[in-house]
């Protein structure tokens, strides 16, 4: 079963890295300029010669790994419409994403001083200061994101509804959560802050000391903690022991890091009253 290729493209800093990083899956490769111009490609310069080569080359890699049944995302510039073209031919089945951003909302994202430096004359060739970025024609994308008016997460979840993707199974996260405490919310966050479906199932426990917060309870206050991602859901489901694990059957098991397993829920609720946890105010921030 071949794969399919997802090619972002904008200006340098307008936020391509950080939607395809939010793209990737179990089955995804990432194929991103900064690091490709490090290794395979750093025989080649920046004139428009040498930046046709290096696509012509990733865009080979990009084919071979759809042909083996990969996806790809692919993070680059890719400033001139002749390249995209040259793109299209090479891959057979890939979309173009135009991540738009003005070049003065990328200048100052730029972390690095990389816009500075060509402003000041270090960095010669540089894309949107003296080497042209020629935007696309009308039937060249597939779809536009504005990353200066958007969210990550809302550009995200746009690709993925607009183009019918689906790199990433929805995450499932099955505790009592007695409370949610910050070790929860540093593995619940890695995928929630990057727009992939979330639901979050509360077991439906008996009152206890050690349960002492009921499943509606838990509920409202992860759903309070959560209210500004449209992407996560909760449900309550019953008080389950076992869980069955299925070989091969389109979804994977991640082992919560030890560092987020020492955080322990009893020592929170015994230092926090339950209208304290209700609360939130055991929270770091």
């Amino acid at each position: 079963m071949s794969g399919k290729t997802i090619w972002l493209f904008g200006l340098p800093c307008s936020g391509k890295t950080t939607l395809a990083e939010g793209l990737l899956g179990p089955n995804t490769v990432h194929l991103d300029g900064d690091y490709l111009r490090n290794t395979l490609n750093s025989d080649l310069g920046f004139s428009k010669a040498d930046r046709t080569e290096n696509l012509r080359r990733t865009a080979g890699v990009a084919q071979a790994l759809n042909g083996q049944g990969f996806d790809v995302v692919a993070s680059f510039i890719t400033p001139y419409r002749s390249q995209r073209e040259l793109i299209a031919e090479k891959i057979e089945d890939v979309s173009f994403i135009y991540v738009n951003a003005p070049v003065e909302v990328c200048e100052e994202r730029d972390v690095k001083g990389m816009y500075e430096q060509a402003r000041n004359g270090e960095i010669e060739g540089f894309t949107g200061i003296d080497a042209p970025f020629e935007d696309p024609e009308g039937g060249q994308i597939e779809l536009e994101v504005r990353t200066a008016t958007h969210s990550a997460e809302e550009s995200i979840k746009k690709i993925n509804t607009e183009l019918e993707l689906k790199f990433d199974p929805s995450h499932i996260f099955i505790g009592r959560w007695q409370p949610l405490h910050d070790g929860h919310r540093t593995i619940i966050d890695s995928a929630a802050d990057n727009g992939k479906d979330v639901i979050i199932a509360i077991r439906d426990t008996e009152l206890s000391e050690e349960n002492p917060l009921t499943a509606q309870e838990r509920r409202e206050l992860i759903e309070d903690v959560y209210e500004d991602h449209p992407n996560v859901e909760t449900m309550i489901v019953p008080d389950v022991d076992t869980v069955a694990i299925g070989r091969d059957v389109g979804y994977s098991v991640v082992s919560v890091p030890e560092e987020v397993a020492e955080i322990s829920g009893t020592e929170t609720r015994e230092e926090y009253e339950k209208s304290e946890l209700l609360s939130g105010q055991h929270f770091e921030d």
